[in-house]
């Protein structure tokens, strides 16, 4: 029998995927699903006629700028800049994009990455960390700066439009989350953290919110301009956290999380309380989250190692109708007016999903 909430499936991509969560983008009027091959070749697939183009990224211009060089010492003051100075560099695609993600810089769409803890250390035998760069998703050109500071890998990363431009937080294992303006690399916030965890970011109410958690028994709210904690910290929860998002219901803003306690939670942020006991139903670990708008409600949209995805209404705090098909969501989305989640399955498949027949509305408001 055919699942009537299933607007589409195909196969043959999700092995090009990389850790995290695939993006999707608007790309030429077109909604398309990014991933990476080991190769670092990102691969588009439009998830309306299920077909997918490859585009290489140019890695071979991942080394950090000149200035970078010359802070850590490795451009020799007394050296001719007309010469080939830089060290060799050997490409390592899991630690160049170890996480990534999508957004719009100056009308153009971009994938912006994230790398793992040994990213930078080719350079210099002492350095470490990830750094933070940033793509054309049509020609697979980096552009601007290659964004460093984290000294261990990047696992975390989102970007957010705001007033200037395009906004990036990325955090990293050792629980440093930072900010960056995207347009002029310039470094916004430096916040201190959960160590090895998740984050979650978003506008609201025209400003950037940033939300963490991770090896703690709490999740942390931050106000990422001002690099200052929203609050106390929200407890509840048991570590590890492992997915994070920021919304608004009901005229207020929550902040979500779920982890290896297999139970999504839900806090006001204004009062710092729990908005309702915690919601159950997967039997493991909680690994992707997502939030979404369906018949004027807010719903929550959880990915489990358990194999389902299910969804969950944040104002009643109950969950809506029987799972998804799918332990990974990768994104909850608008295409052409419809709300809709994208998993992958078992069986190496994308599956997307009308959110609007898997979350109908409650009995009461179809009177």
């Amino acid at each position: 029998m055919t699942d009537e909430r299933l607007m589409a499936g195909f196969r043959g991509h999700t092995h090009h995927g990389f850790r995290g969560t695939s993006p999707v983008i608007e790309l030429d009027g077109v909604p398309v699903l990014v991933s990476m091959d080991i190769d670092g070749v990102l691969w588009t697939c439009d998830l309306r006629a299920g077909t997918c183009a490859q585009r290489p990224l140019e890695l071979d211009a991942a080394a950090p700028d000149d200035d970078w060089y010359r802070e850590i010492g490795l451009l020799d003051d007394d050296a001719d800049e007309d010469e080939d100075w830089r060290p060799e560099f050997e490409i390592d695609v899991w630690g160049i994009v170890s996480v990534f993600t999508t957004g719009h810089l100056e009308g153009r769409p971009v994938v912006v990455t994230g790398g793992g803890r040994f990213d930078l250390a080719r350079f210099e035998e002492d350095m470490m960390g990830g750094a933070v760069r940033v793509w054309d998703l049509r020609t697979g050109r980096k552009i601007g700066k290659t964004l460093t500071g984290h000294e261990l890998g990047v696992c975390s990363l989102t970007a957010v439009p705001y007033e200037r431009g395009l906004l990036v937080v990325s955090s990293s294992e050792e629980g440093t989350l930072l900010a960056w303006d995207v347009a002029t690399g310039e470094r916004l916030a430096e916040i201190e953290g959960s160590y090895n965890g998740a984050m979650g970011a978003a506008l609201i109410d025209g400003r950037p919110i940033a939300a963490t958690g991770g090896h703690d028994s709490f999740v942390q709210a931050w106000d990422v301009l001002r690099g200052e904690p929203l609050g106390e910290p929200l407890t509840g929860i048991e570590p590890v956290v492992r997915a994070i998002a920021i919304t608004r219901t009901g005229g207020r803003t929550v902040v979500v999380g779920g982890g290896d306690d297999n139970a999504l939670r839900v806090w006001d942020l204004e009062s710092q309380k729990p908005a309702g006991p915690p919601l159950t139903g997967h039997t493991d670990t909680i690994e992707t989250l997502g939030t979404a708008t369906v018949a004027g409600r807010t719903i929550a949209v959880t990915g489990s190692r358990d194999g389902t995805t299910r969804i969950w209404d944040l104002t009643r705090g109950e969950q809506i109708g029987e799972p998804l098909d799918g332990r990974h969501l990768h994104t909850c989305i608008d295409i052409a007016g419809t709300p809709v989640a994208v998993t992958a399955n078992s069986g190496n498949g994308i599956l997307v999903w009308d959110l609007t027949r898997a979350a109908p509305a409650p009995p009461e408001q179809l009177r």
